[in-house]
């Protein structure tokens, strides 16, 4: 069978697809790629389907080797050490750049610069099993039976063999300026309402919007916690428990606000003051550990049209040629 094997999964690697949508009232959350717009541009430099699977790594990349030749797309954050070795040649691994891997070849990415995700796009995808119609890894919740982190000696299926045509378009029309993780700082995180927003008083609404965070060393998937700026005042009680989607900012009684992930719980009783806008996820995703985010309110409106935006930048991603094997730049 052709594979990629696993030989050091790195933090918490998985595979990931667009995510497992339509099981929320049975308790499933949606997963995949926690940065889609990362994936999809992987996808579709290399010709592929965007929904196609892919390896999600988490700081630190992780080394895979392949059994057969094949070409891969790194996009998400930066992996500055990442090389392809056969043998003793040894190349470096561009972003956003597809590039042919030899038989046998083994790729290593190392520790991630700029983001806390990387994703490893290959040809065809990675065709582990399907699962209520995904193949994610819901790695929050090991013992749901919907996949784990990988381990040591996982072996991913892929399909054989090299692409035969890609479309060359101008440098122009392939650029994924959207992939770039967000570098300013602190982060900004555009935010709607929420279904609680008017629970929370003025000062609090405001405090919201003005006020810099610092990401908690315990965020993953689940949830990103928030520290350093407590949401002030007295807090809105507990709310009946209801659904929830990626992006909620739940409010808990020590005030610390808590985005859900995309493997975050469906349902949920802390009241919801905002929720962060669905292109701005990619953002959340790259936030590191004890970075400073801070929150911007924007309407409904503005919200639409800054996904329908997102949205033409990742279209207008179009295959291009594969680096040939040796013809990127040599490891020093």
């Amino acid at each position: 069978m052709s594979h990629i094997e696993v030989i050091q999964p790195g933090m918490l690697s998985s595979v990931q697809d667009l995510g497992r949508h339509g099981h929320g009232h049975a308790g499933v959350p949606r997963s995949g790629a926690f940065d889609a717009i990362a994936l999809r541009i992987g996808n579709r430099l290399l010709g592929n389907d965007e929904s196609e699977a892919v390896i999600e790594t988490t700081l630190i990349g992780g080394v895979y080797r392949f059994s057969v030749s094949s070409v891969v797309c790194l996009t998400g954050a930066r992996a500055p050490d990442a090389t392809v070795t056969l043998g003793d040649h040894s190349i470096v691994l561009p972003h956003d750049e597809p590039v042919e891997v030899p038989k046998n070849a083994t790729i290593r990415l190392g520790r991630l610069r700029g983001g806390a995700r990387a994703y490893l796009c290959v040809l065809g995808g990675i065709l582990s099993p399907r699962i209520l119609a995904s193949r994610s890894a819901l790695v929050s919740l090991p013992d749901a039976g919907l996949g784990t982190a990988l381990r040591a000696g996982d072996q991913l299926p892929i399909q054989h063999g090299a692409p035969t045509f890609f479309e060359e378009p101008s440098a122009s029309a392939h650029r994924p300026q959207c992939t770039i993780p967000c570098i300013q700082s602190p982060k900004v995180l555009r935010v709607v309402e929420g279904a609680h927003t008017a629970r929370f008083n003025e000062t609090q609404r405001n405090a919201l919007g003005t006020s810099v965070f610092q990401v908690a060393d315990q965020s993953n998937r689940a949830g990103v916690r928030l520290q350093a700026s407590p949401v002030p005042g007295v807090l809105p009680e507990r709310v009946p428990s209801e659904g929830t989607l990626p992006g909620y900012i739940q409010v808990p009684p020590s005030g610390d606000p808590i985005i859900l992930g995309v493997d975050g719980p469906t349902t949920g009783g802390y009241p919801v003051i905002a929720s962060v806008i669905e292109a701005d996820l990619p953002v959340l995703a790259q936030c590191l550990p004890r970075e400073a985010v801070r929150f911007e309110w924007i309407s409904y409106e503005q919200a639409v049209q800054v996904l329908v935006t997102k949205n033409e930048l990742v279209q207008a991603v179009k295959a291009i040629a594969p680096n040939p094997w040796g013809g990127a730049t040599p490891d020093a």
